[in-house]
């Protein structure tokens, strides 16, 4: 009687614990690749973005290098432009005074 009543203690107290922990793992297994796989395209999209990050930052880096070439060249087409209008300043400058000596020579031939 003391035997049977100790298997069935155990029976009544051990069993069920054992099936409860095999339930409990057969319902996590599939969280816990669903998880995995989380955790997986997580990863990936981290890399990902340091990536774009990484290709950004060399962009900005590319697009203000070229901001500061196409302020040189502007400044410089400006600088150009200003002593291109100076001297033609000065060629007209000449020219009117050529006219009027030219005048000047004209009006003194008409005299004689």
């Amino acid at each position: 009687m003391k035997l049977s009543l100790l298997t069935l203690a155990v029976v009544t107290f051990v069993l069920p614990g054992c099936v409860t922990k095999g339930y409990v793992n057969r319902q996590l297994d599939p969280i816990s690749c669903k998880v995995d796989i989380i955790e997986g395209k997580s990863a990936s999209l981290d890399e990902r973005a340091r990536s774009l990050e990484s290709r950004l930052a060399t962009l900005e880096s590319q697009v203000s290098q070229a901001q500061l070439a196409n302020k040189a060249m502007l400044d410089e087409a400006t600088a150009r432009a200003a002593d291109s209008a100076q001297r033609a300043e000065a060629a007209a400058t000449a020219v009117a005074q050529a006219a009027e000596r030219a005048e000047k020579t004209f009006e003194l031939g008409q005299k004689k």
